[in-house]
């Protein structure tokens, strides 16, 4: 195989187009075209630059030897920017719904399951579906278009943010009953002596149950709002 036909054969299988190629490589479209067809040959840095991007070595770019294959065996597998942007909607989808079937696992094991296990499961899921989204994200950012993987980040957590708060917040209603358990029942009452038996138990309700549930939603209000302002450029 020629230098060209290398080249065209590498940006076949990671899906690229020449006009994709060029932009990754800082040259036109032309120029690719010319390299393939052998009428041109890269620049030195240009070679480099491929040999790194395809994950190839220079030698076997520039010789005429076998196909190289990777470690494993087989033909390089990397994904290429056009796969990845093409997977996030699809990564976005299964790590938000890890992460919700992680909520629903806290609160079987909570409240249905005779052990812990469920609640474990549920927070370790969480942990792994929000950190899968995360390093995705990154990756996007550092690797293939910074503003689509801030994106990704953004819009990830305007909506996970809603699934993984419960927890904190179920923890803070439960630290919270424990301090007011603190305090006299006689002294609680005297807050609603003068009100009807209903109104003096709706008052115990909104008093232990408002207050995490109203913590909850402004907290998760804050954040999404915040997020779905757009991030200001740099100049």
């Amino acid at each position: 195989m020629t230098l060209g036909e290398k080249i065209t054969d590498l940006r076949k299988k990671h899906g690229l187009s020449q006009e994709e190629l060029a932009i990754t490589l800082g040259v036109s479209r032309q120029a690719v075209s010319k390299w393939e067809l052998g009428d041109a040959t890269p620049e030195t840095e240009k070679i480099v630059a491929l040999a790194e991007y395809f994950d190839v070595t220079i030698d076997w770019l520039l010789r005429d030897i076998t196909p190289q294959q990777n470690t494993s065996g087989g033909t390089d597998a990397h994904m290429s920017p056009t796969q990845t942007q093409a997977g996030a909607p699809l990564l976005f989808c299964m790590t938000l719904g890890g992460s919700a079937c992680g909520l629903f696992l806290l609160f079987y094991g909570r409240f249905y399951a005779p052990t812990d296990i469920p609640t474990v499961i549920g927070i370790i899921l969480q942990i792994c579906a929000t950190a899968l989204a995360m390093g995705f994200g990154l990756y996007l950012k550092n690797s293939v278009d910074a503003e689509q993987g801030v994106s990704f980040i953004r819009t990830f957590w305007r909506v996970n943010i809603w699934i993984v708060a419960l927890l904190p917040t179920r923890i803070l209603y439960f630290l919270f009953a424990q301090l007011l358990n603190l305090i006299p029942e006689t002294a609680l009452s005297r807050l609603w002596v003068r009100l009807p038996q209903p109104f003096w138990a709706l008052g115990r309700v909104l008093l232990f149950a408002g207050i995490p549930i109203a913590l909850y939603l402004a907290f998760c209000l804050f954040v999404t709002l915040v997020l779905c302002r757009r991030p200001r450029k740099r100049a």
